[in-house]
């Protein structure tokens, strides 16, 4: 078997045995063309495992591949590009996956900030625009000094390709005030001075959490006169209204307890008010996520889910 008759089982979609055939091959002889067939192959492994949710064996796989495109002789940065997608998925289908933890091994290239094309001419963000996404999700969840030294090279790059962006902003002035400069941080983001509070990190936590569970964000901070809801998500079909309490610490009770019986009576007309507004026939759902910490600490985050609350009358 040689590397022209794997890479021939790789392209008729014959992964295991081009994958099999090519491991004691790269055993005996890390040139060139086996490292490469090597590379690929388990590329191919590693997306297939996460297809059949055996998330374990593909993070594993994707340790090794992280070792190995060092050696890779690629000119066109595709296996770079492959190892950004694989990062992505194995943080889609595993919760404890951190990106943060490889993407100085990986890094980003200029190639990578382009938008790709679609074959109808439909503009995708570019895979850098999504890794950014990814990380600002987890600083939110995981605001510490080491996780905002990780960052920072990368948002810096970010700003340069995308210097009015308000996601980059505001978390620039997030990892200012996680290392303690808050004045910096005002500075970055003056506009959303509110975002750095308690309360609103809060949210900002609250929607990285959902996100990271495969939400969708519909609207945040919704207000109708005097009605208002944290968050509108979205979960498959079922529109999901998120009620987000914030506290520092539980010396004065759980958050989750400030929801009493007069703001779920508020938050009923609120809900109930959107659902005729927007003429809403999708399922309906009303959750709460309580937060203790604040902006430098992990938060505790608790989601109290399909909680009794509304109805459509």
């Amino acid at each position: 078997m040689t590397v022209k008759d794997i890479f021939e089982l790789r392209k008729q979609g014959r992964i295991e045995e081009a994958y099999e055939a090519i491991r004691p091959l790269y055993a005996v002889h890390k040139g060139k063309y086996t490292t490469l067939a090597m590379f690929w192959t388990a590329s191919d492994i590693l997306k297939k495992r996460l297809e059949e949710k055996r998330v374990d064996e593909a993070l594993a796989i994707y340790k090794a591949l992280l070792r190995l495109l060092p050696a890779i002789d690629d000119t066109e940065g595709k296996s770079h590009t492959a190892m950004l997608y694989a990062s992505l998925r194995l943080a889609d289908a595993l919760d404890s996956f951190c990106l943060l933890d490889y993407i100085g091994q990986i890094g980003l290239l200029p190639a990578d900030w382009q938008q790709t094309v679609g074959a109808q001419g439909k503009s995708f963000p570019a895979v850098a625009q999504r890794v950014m996404s990814r990380l600002f999700l987890e600083i939110r969840l995981a605001p510490t000094v080491e996780n905002a030294l990780k960052l920072a090279p990368f948002l810096r790059i970010s700003m340069q390709h995308h210097p009015q962006d308000k996601d980059n902003q505001l978390t620039m002035a997030f990892i200012y005030e996680i290392m303690g400069e808050h004045e910096k941080a005002v500075a970055v983001c003056p506009q959303d001075a509110e975002h750095l509070r308690l309360g609103r990190w809060g949210e900002e936590v609250a929607i990285a959490f959902l996100r990271k569970k495969g939400y969708s964000i519909i609207r945040q901070d919704w207000r109708s006169g005097h009605r208002d809801i944290d968050i509108v998500a979205r979960q498959g079909n079922t529109v999901v209204f998120v009620e987000v309490k914030t506290r520092a610490n539980r010396e004065f009770g759980n958050p989750e307890d400030a929801v009493n019986h007069q703001k779920r009576e508020n938050l009923r007309r609120a809900i109930n008010h959107y659902v005729k507004s927007h003429k809403l026939s999708n399922p309906l759902r009303f959750d709460i996520i309580s937060i203790v910490g604040s902006l430098g600490s992990l938060p505790e985050i608790t989601h109290f889910a399909d909680i009794p609350l509304y109805d459509r009358s």
